[in-house]
């Protein structure tokens, strides 16, 4: 008997040499690198900008400031309305967006719209409160009371220095036209316009300060404020108090009885004010 041995041949699988990437895939990549680079950039230029304002109100603002209230800058430098009505009804207890809105504007005597205000608002605007006692604000008129006797400052951000400049001039012009007296007077680089009579309200005296359109109810409030900010650094400001980098951000109050009694008057102020 013979044994039979079988052949077997194997065949060899045939291989591909590996796929090279086309320039499909080069393209996407760098792409993507790209975005992300894009975005980075934005972000740090949007920061950059931030940063080379100058000092922020908090940095301007007395370190005996009792009550702050303020929306937060961004980048886009848009007024954020949710965040604004957010304050309004939390901190104030204000809901009647739209009537307070009306009462605004005519205060301001002039046209607001994307055409005036809209080409120099930023993102920011709030109020600060110093001053205040509670014994002075708990007559019938809270929010006369807190005119009368309380520091009260307005503020809103500006992104473009020579327009809100303008909007001021015709804001001014047109209280001169209803009858208005006015005094003027320069600190460095600063134009102060303050009423010269009439009783106290809200925008007896306005200046352009450091990027910053204000409002207050007091000359003097405007020119200490001009002077801290042009001694920044060298004088104690709201921003660095201990207890101020603890509170939420653009919501603080020392926690004083005085500024629980300015906070229900500028409520009374703000309700007084609708329509």
């Amino acid at each position: 008997m013979h044994n039979q041995l079988t052949a077997t041949t194997t065949t060899p699988t045939p291989t591909h040499p590996p796929r090279e990437r086309g320039l499909g895939y080069v393209f996407l990549g760098g792409l993507g690198i790209t975005l992300v680079a894009i975005v980075i950039g934005t972000l740090a230029f949007g920061w950059l900008l931030l940063a080379a304002r100058g000092p922020a109100v908090p940095d301007m603002l007395a370190a005996d400031t009792q009550l702050y209230l303020a929306l937060a800058p961004n980048v886009g430098h848009v007024v954020d309305v949710a965040q604004l009505r957010q304050i309004l009804s939390q901190e104030l207890a204000i809901t009647e967006y739209d009537g307070l809105l009306q009462s605004v504007v005519a205060q301001a005597v002039v046209p607001l719209g994307p055409d005036n205000m809209g080409i120099w608002l930023g993102s920011e605007l709030g109020v600060a409160i110093r001053g205040a006692k509670q014994e002075t604000l708990a007559g019938g008129d809270l929010g006369a009371d807190l005119l009368a006797t309380s520091e009260i400052l307005i503020f809103f951000s500006s992104k473009n220095d020579p327009q809100a400049e303008s909007f001021l001039e015709e804001h001014h012009a047109a209280r001169v036209a209803l009858g208005e007296t006015f005094t003027v007077e320069t600190l460095g680089d600063v134009t102060i316009v303050a009423r010269s009579d009439g009783p106290p309200s809200p925008t007896h005296a306005f200046a352009l300060i450091e990027h910053y359109v204000f409002f207050s109810n007091r000359r003097e409030a405007l020119v200490a404020l001009a002077e801290r900010a042009a001694q920044a650094g060298e004088v104690p400001v709201l921003a660095t108090q201990p207890h101020f980098s603890q509170a939420a951000a653009g919501r603080y109050s020392d926690g004083s009885a005085d500024a629980v009694a300015a906070r229900v008057a500028l409520s009374a102020l703000l309700r007084g004010m609708l329509p």
